[in-house]
């Protein structure tokens, strides 16, 4: 028996990770704004876009021969660096380019 299918869309191209990171901590910064006292980095947003950092400068040490790729794999997973406040630059220029936030 012969089965119709339709055509599969074609697939959405990926965002680039720079990308998405400044789209969680946008979005990071807009919740913040709406919770008091809750810092941008340390909502769930914020988190995940430091965890996405932190994983491709792993994977970017690794590519790049790291002499014990195993440790720096396992100490980024296990997620024990502190929470980076979200400061310098990067965060005045987004603020600048974003006006809504000010």
């Amino acid at each position: 028996m012969f089965c119709n299918v339709p055509d599969m869309p074609e697939p959405l191209p990926r965002t680039p990770l720079n990308e998405l990171v400044a789209d969680l901590r946008e979005t990071a910064e807009d919740l913040a704004g709406e919770l008091e006292g809750i810092p941008a980095h340390e909502t769930t947003e914020g988190e995940a876009a430091q965890l996405l950092e932190e994983m491709a400068d792993a994977l970017t040490r690794i590519a790049d021969g790291a002499a014990d790729p195993q440790r720096i794999a396992a100490e980024t997973l296990a997620m024990q660096s502190p929470l980076k406040p979200e400061t310098g630059h990067d965060a005045i220029i987004r603020g600048l380019l974003n006006p809504k936030r000010l």
